[in-house]
């Protein structure tokens, strides 16, 4: 697990945006994952701060949400 204090704040503030459309949405990490194909821990990892995102993992969560990444930045 990395120390929540090197995730850069950048990738902090996409993920939260991420849980705060799929919360929106109504969509459970673990409905979103096996939607999009990828481990089911991945989601919630990535929002509990234990894991960095990857730019193609965040795109796969657009995806899944049917957002652009634009409208998250």
């Amino acid at each position: 697990m990395e120390n929540p204090s090197q995730i850069d704040p950048r990738e902090r503030a996409i993920v939260l945006a991420l849980k705060a459309e799929r919360e929106r949405q109504g969509i459970s990490a673990a409905q979103l994952a096996k939607e999009i194909n990828i481990s089911r821990n991945t989601i919630p990892n990535l929002e509990r701060n234990e894991a960095r995102p990857t730019l193609w993992v965040v795109l796969k969560i657009c995806d899944g949400l049917k957002i652009n990444l634009k409208e998250l930045i």
